[in-house]
């Protein structure tokens, strides 16, 4: 377990990756029992040393707590069988020092003082930098859709066509969508853990690090562009249903005329 005790002043690196799209944390568990694990709900926390700490997360995070390199490749390896959509080419990260052993706490964006270490205080810092981090990869692909979407209404104003048919609007909806659903239910931006409630100095640390990151702004910045997203495309899907009616009126039109030609084809040659 963490030393509680305020003697020889600790410095913690801490370090949050996105790794994929969720952690089952259940399964990892079951699956993985060579580590100690400090705690059974969420966030995880698992201790690979001897004050070497992983904290997981159900949204696909990962804080390393002064683990080194090697052992943190090590660790993702093992657990990556646990990972959805996992990818080595996700590049959303974050850091912080933790100092262990100061008079009183303090909190700021790059650095925490706490007077002692202990569970709940790993699992609140770390839980904060990895609802950051997930922000970090959910606002990147809202901006990627954003720039299709600009692209598109690039097109559609210079040739009068969209470059997207029915079914990738459909599936950009659904991905928008998507977005929306994670950061409300997954990142519980609007939940206080459970940690908070039972604590007045885990809930201080956790609203000062919630303040730091802007974490409530970022997500209403993010919102507002997945309404405006939703909106577009929905107005996009609409202009290319009424091009698909507009067709369907030609080409009926267009057998009306043929059959009216091969009849009257037919009397004359009678």
């Amino acid at each position: 377990m963490p030393n509680k005790q305020r003697k020889n002043p600790k410095k913690f690196d801490i370090e949050t990756r996105y790794l994929g799209e969720r952690t089952d944390l259940k399964k990892l568990q079951e699956g993985i029992k060579k580590y100690k694990f400090l705690n059974r709900d969420h966030p995880l926390v698992v201790q690979l040393l001897e004050e070497q700490y992983a904290v997981l997360t159900k949204f696909g995070t990962i804080t390393f707590w002064n683990v080194d390199k090697v052992l943190a490749r090590q660790f993702i390896k093992e657990i990556s069988p646990f990972v959805r959509a996992m990818k080595a080419t996700y590049d959303y990260s974050d850091t912080i020092k933790v100092h262990v052993g100061a008079e009183s706490e303090r909190v700021s964006f790059e650095e925490v003082d706490i007077t002692e270490l202990d569970v709940e205080k790993i699992k609140i810092i770390s839980y904060v930098s990895a609802q950051s981090v997930a922000l970090d990869r959910y606002e990147e692909e809202i901006n990627v859709r954003l720039d299709e979407l600009g692209r598109v209404v690039d097109n559609l104003k210079s040739s009068g066509r969209t470059r997207f048919n029915q079914a990738n609007l459909l599936k950009q909806v659904g991905n928008i969508l998507s977005v929306k659903q994670s950061t409300v239910s997954s990142l519980s931006l609007f939940d206080k853990p459970d940690e908070t409630w039972e604590r007045e100095e885990i809930e201080k640390i956790y609203e000062k690090l919630r303040t730091e990151y802007e974490l409530i702004d970022r997500f209403d910045v993010l919102n507002e562009k997945i309404d405006f997203l939703s909106e577009n495309n929905t107005t996009l899907l609409n202009f290319i249903t009424a091009q698909k009616a507009n067709l369907l009126e030609w080409i009926v039109i267009i057998l009306i005329v043929v059959e009216i030609f091969i009849f009257i084809w037919d009397i004359l040659r009678k």
